[in-house]
């Protein structure tokens, strides 16, 4: 009998995730562009460096390569003169604000700045790297990489002209990675990680290319800016969410630990104290949370508040963090609970019948001033990714 029970409850479980995954890739789909990856369809219909590039990783998994080229080739073209990738390819800060009440106003421009703080932006150019470095990998396209070689160069060196100590990690403004409703400034573990994993990506980029010695050099970078992460950012049960002259910021970010476990920049033991920290902190909710705990208001946004949403970081859950909690848990032998949080995604997307951008105990989040941006490519783009990585 429970050999009976077992095989009609995966039944259920596939037929949930075979539902989701074709909303997921309707939704992704949808977002495709003539040059690129929007990230959304409403008030985020732009080309975000950071929300194209996540995304990517289940349009390779649909092996919709030409896609991920034209966004790749995009943000190419818009490097500027330090060969910083822009944040976005789109409407300035009034058009956004204009377009969360259906207005589309003024061309797409290339913009390089947070519009909190006017500060460049930190994480876009580590996220071309890296998908670059999985376009390579689903397609072995070395005629891309030897068109694009001297720019891509140019694009990773541009994170350590943000190094202003010198000690190979990322400083930064207020408001100026992902988490852009949150005043964190100086070294940030999220920011810091993607430039680890960026400088392995761009390694077997040269590697890929023939470029022995520059794939040695970028290697040799990525142990040191590896073990310098371990060194300043472990508290012992996970990784400080950043540090700023010095003071040490003991949140638990989802973002910044969870990668450094699918990353490899965590080792087992490491990993391990990681997700009993998440499990402790019960960030899985919905899923998953930004951060435990929550941080003061005095550390969002005006600008933020102002649209009801102190919770945005803070509070609200985010279905690609929930994705990428599953592939840490599977990474760590865990596949059962990374099953079940891949049906808690599942059950969530059917529901609603769409890949939302934020959610609350309510569902998608639909306050005043904001209503969640669906369809949402980014967490569309990496429930696909997962289902793949987990099930197959």
């Amino acid at each position: 009998m429970q050999k009976y029970k077992n095989a009609y409850n995966k039944s259920i479980f596939m037929n949930n995730i075979n539902q989701a995954l074709k909303i997921a890739s309707d939704n992704l789909r949808a977002c495709y562009s003539k040059e690129g990856i929007f990230a959304g369809l409403h008030h985020f219909k732009d080309y975000w460096a950071r929300d194209s590039f996540f995304a990517s990783y289940g349009s390779l998994v649909k092996e919709d390569y030409d896609i991920v080229r034209q966004n790749l080739k995009l943000f190419l073209r818009n490097i500027n003169a330090e060969g910083q990738i822009p944040l976005r390819i789109g409407k300035n800060s009034l058009g956004i604000v204009f377009s969360f009440y259906g207005f589309n106003l003024g061309k797409r421009k290339a913009v390089y700045k947070t519009d909190k703080s006017h500060k460049k932006t930190v994480d876009q150019n580590s996220l071309f790297i890296i998908s670059l470095y999985e376009y390579m990998k689903a397609t072995k396209d070395k005629k891309f990489l030897a068109n694009n070689i001297e720019k891509v160069e140019k694009v990773m060196k541009w994170n350590f002209l943000n190094d202003k100590d010198k000690d190979l990690l990322i400083e930064e403004n207020e408001y100026c990675n992902w988490a852009d409703s949150i005043k964190k400034k100086g070294k940030v573990l999220y920011t810091n990680v993607c430039h680890c994993h960026a400088l392995y990506c761009i390694s077997k980029v040269y590697e890929k290319s023939g470029d022995k010695n520059k794939s040695k050099t970028y290697l040799n970078l990525h142990k040191k800016v590896k073990n310098k992460i371990n060194e300043l950012f472990w508290s012992g049960e996970h990784y400080l969410d950043w540090i700023d002259s010095n003071k040490r910021y003991n949140y638990f970010s989802t973002d910044g630990n969870i990668l450094a476990i699918l990353w490899d920049i965590a080792d087992k033991e490491k990993a391990r104290h990681i997700e009993e920290a998440s499990h402790i902190f019960d960030i899985n909710e919905i899923p998953s949370q930004c951060v435990h705990p929550n941080y003061p208001d005095n550390y969002v946004s005006l600008q933020t508040k102002l649209l009801g949403l102190k919770d945005y970081h803070n509070g609200l859950s985010w279905l690609w963090l929930g994705c990428i909690n599953a592939l840490a848990k599977n990474k760590l032998g865990m596949k059962k609970k990374a099953i079940e949080l891949l049906d808690k995604i599942s059950s969530l997307i059917i529901k609603h019948r769409h890949v939302y951008e934020v959610y609350d105990k309510n569902g998608p989040v639909k306050r005043f001033f904001y209503k969640a941006e669906s369809p949402f490519a980014w967490s569309s783009g990496l429930f696909i990714y997962a289902v793949k990585e987990i099930i197959g």
